[in-house]
């Protein structure tokens, strides 16, 4: 699985979209495709920049608990997307920890992925 930081800009916008696309639904909100693009473009520059060591398939699991898990109804915003990430990412260091300091087996925690060996 490869992270935000070795995803192209393209590959990484036209996955973004899919996900917004399917929050938006999701809230039942009402957005045109051209609004829906243009915060794709925006969201996945800053994901490259801010949350780069994540993978798309993280975020994508930050956007299904974010939609599920919150008090007030959210919108689709970077300022939601954003705080779903940072939410999550509590949640995927949690995991790391709970497997590699208190020992416990991978395939019992929730959100656990193994962190990413880079080739020379």
């Amino acid at each position: 699985m490869k992270t935000i930081e070795q995803e192209t800009l393209s590959d990484l916008t036209k996955q973004v979209y899919d996900i917004i696309a399917k929050a938006v639904i999701e809230l039942q909100h009402k957005t045109d495709g051209k609004s829906m693009a243009t915060l794709s473009k925006i969201f996945a520059a800053s994901l490259k920049k801010d949350f780069k060591n994540l993978t798309i398939n993280q975020v994508a699991d930050a956007f299904y608990e974010g939609t599920r898990n919150y008090k007030e109804k959210p919108f689709i915003s970077i300022w939601y997307f954003y705080k779903w990430l940072h939410v999550h990412k509590k949640v995927i260091d949690n995991a790391y920890y709970e497997v590699n300091t208190l020992g416990k087996p991978a395939d019992k925690v929730l959100y656990y992925q193994d962190k990413q060996k880079l080739l020379k």
